[in-house]
């Protein structure tokens, strides 16, 4: 569905997407996670042609929709029209579906987006997008500023996309929400990714290890007594405590480092 290859993209002298690698493969819901900063919305608007790479190879296969992290929509008119205008503007788009959406969220077509709640204007954005029939779903930050139960619907949603054969390229700061949907992650920081692959394969690949003395690996925690290392499972010392950690604990671990503890 999606290839992309040595990627690059710098903001003058600021590297922001540096030689990222990644394949999307259909009925399959992508994640891409990192702190703020890390490349995640340049890759993504890279993806799509809205910026100009400096090096590196992207192949799309099929049509695609994309929820940006801005969700701007015109303020000034109304949701019907906003409907309206996806009707005539976006790729086989599905009015009911829109329409059917929106009714479940309690959103007035009447109501002008100006009036909407933040939530509501993501939802409606959204409902939007998701009523676009393409083969590849871009989604920035798709549950940002959601309560739990739209949230959860979200979810539900992206998920049954992957049972018609779509597949999700999507953003996400929510970590609980990733081991929730997501098949495949690429955690990157600074512009370059750390760690990719299936999610279980992931989580089982990492554990925490209890030390005295320095050792390979990513300081999660340090303590007056010991130090909290994550360490991959395959290149544990002897003679060390080990515990399982949890997804949280890795990502962590990974794009932060060191975390000092009183």
């Amino acid at each position: 569905m999606l290839t992309v290859r040595g990627l690059k993209k710098s903001y003058g002298s600021k590297v922001a997407v540096d030689d990222v690698n990644f394949e999307v493969g259909r009925s399959e819901i992508f994640a891409i996670l990192g702190p703020n900063g890390a490349g995640k919305t340049t890759t993504l608007k890279c993806v799509l042609g809205l910026r100009r790479p400096d090096g590196g190879e992207v192949r799309l296969t099929g049509s695609f929709s994309y929820l940006p992290e801005e969700k701007n929509l015109y303020p000034y008119l109304r949701v019907k029209d906003m409907v309206d205008l996806f009707e005539r503007i976006g790729k086989n788009f599905k009015r009911e579906k829109a329409i059917s959406s929106l009714e479940k969220y309690g959103i007035d077509p009447k109501l002008k987006v100006s009036e909407l709640s933040h939530g509501m204007k993501t939802l409606t954005y959204l409902s939007l997008v998701l009523a676009e029939d393409v083969d590849l779903y871009v989604l920035d930050e798709p549950t940002w500023g959601l309560d739990p139960l739209a949230r959860s619907d979200v979810l539900d949603a992206l998920r049954s996309l992957t049972y018609e054969g779509k597949s999700v390229l999507y953003t996400s700061h929510i970590l609980s929400e990733v081991e929730k949907v997501a098949d495949r992650i690429l955690i990157m920081k600074a512009g370059r990714v750390i760690v990719q692959g299936y999610l279980d394969d992931v989580k089982a690949s990492y554990k925490l290890v209890v030390s005295e003395r320095e050792l390979e690996g990513h300081l999660l925690k340090r303590t007056k007594n010991e130090l909290i290392y994550l360490v991959r499972a395959d290149r544990i010392p002897e003679g060390v405590e080990v515990r399982d950690a949890s997804f949280d604990e890795i990502f962590e671990a990974i794009v932060r480092g060191e975390r000092d503890v009183a």
